[in-house]
């Protein structure tokens, strides 16, 4: 199916002469004919409202030939019914309104042959609109922002200084030092500086221990690197420092080690999960920043209890393997109370000859949890 662009009519014969006449040079002669240069391809015109509608030459033709059909069906339905001279009138007035329109539809047909120039017209057409427009809304954008916008931006001064500074020398010596900080790292401190704080900050804490009231069980320390390591056997062993020298700095945790151990019980893996460590360090070090003067005391008291119930979970488990492997007619777990108590029976051979009897001995390990005790 053929497609026709819409085009306006062809000018008038002597403008279409003269503009396809060259244009006469100095001599008389005709001119070499100037080529224009090549662009690329404009751009396609879509339908709508930016574009002019297209209607197809077959179309159109099909139109008018059903138009001119149905009329003349009617004509002749209705021609019987009247008179001579009214046949030959509507005879008459439908023969000239079909040549009018068959002779419509032949210039339409002939000017048919030139729409593609017309089509190229109307396509830089549309352009040159669209481009006005985005110029006229760019336009008036930039008004708008000159007027409310940009009323008080104004530019800063020149760093003057820090320009020749930059230039001269290579760097630039007034940087904020909080900037400076957090991209810079630290200058490290010598060997000799790190061994003067060491020493120090070990002057430190020999003065805080001779002020302060140890435990009894933590007078096995020792004070090395900045550090005071307290051990008690079997139990635990803590490591702390100070971070100032003032007599209200509160201790500070590094390290707890719980000594507790029995490599049958934990299939030789530690009694204590690490996360449980990590448990009673923060506790610790809470418990030291809270108590003041009686920090190491009440630090003793919580591992102490916790190394005790460690060791009373180590005696019911040996016990109770001891029971299974050998002795379970002589020796009987009688009550188990974690962390609290662990009543053991033994010699129970004594009991079969008279089951209502009370002989026999039994013992019973129970942990203490009083705080005044050192």
């Amino acid at each position: 199916m053929q497609h026709v662009e819409p085009v306006g009519l062809p000018g008038p014969p002597h403008l279409q002469q003269q503009s396809a006449s060259p244009a006469p040079g100095p001599s008389g002669a005709g001119a070499p004919q100037q080529h224009p240069q090549q662009q690329g391809p404009l751009p396609v015109v879509p339908f709508g409202p930016q574009g002019p509608p297209q209607v197809s030459l077959s179309l159109l033709i099909e139109f008018i030939v059903q138009r001119t059909y149905h009329d003349l069906s009617v004509l002749a339905e209705l021609l019987p019914r009247k008179t001579d001279m009214e046949r030959k009138v509507e005879i008459f007035n439908y023969a000239s309104r079909t040549r009018m329109i068959l002779v419509r539809l032949l210039a339409l047909v002939k000017w048919a042959s030139s729409a593609s120039k017309v089509d190229k017209c109307v396509s830089i057409m549309a352009f040159c609109e669209r481009s006005a427009g985005i110029f006229m809304e760019t336009a008036d954008m930039l008004a708008r922002m000159s007027r409310e916008t940009l009323v008080r931006a104004t530019l800063p001064n020149f760093h003057l200084p820090a320009a020749v500074e930059i230039l001269t020398t290579g760097s630039y010596s007034r940087v904020p030092r909080c900037i400076r900080d957090r991209i810079l790292p630290p200058t490290p401190i010598t060997p000799a500086e790190r061994r003067s704080v060491l020493l120090r900050i070990n002057q430190v804490i020999e003065h805080r221990l001779v002020t302060t009231e140890l435990p009894t069980r933590m007078r096995n320390l020792s004070i090395a690197d900045g550090r005071v390591t307290f051990t008690v056997p079997h139990e635990f062993e803590v490591t702390l420092t100070l971070m100032g020298e003032g007599a209200h700095v509160p201790w500070r945790l590094l390290r707890v080690a719980v000594l507790v151990e029995d490599k049958e019980t934990g299939e030789g893996r530690s009694l204590i999960h690490s996360m449980q460590v990590r448990y009673v360090e923060q506790l610790c070090q809470a418990r030291l920043a809270e108590n003041g003067r009686l920090a190491l005391h009440d630090l003793y008291n919580t591992l102490h209890s916790l190394s005790q119930s460690l060791q009373l979970e180590v005696l019911h488990s040996q016990t109770q393997k001891l029971c299974y492997d050998r002795l379970g007619d002589y020796v009987r777990v009688e009550e188990y109370k974690p962390t609290r108590c662990l009543t053991v029976s033994y010699w129970r051979e004594l009991m079969t000859k008279d089951p209502k009897s009370e002989l026999g001995y039994r013992f019973s390990v129970q942990v203490l949890f009083d705080k005044k005790i050192y």
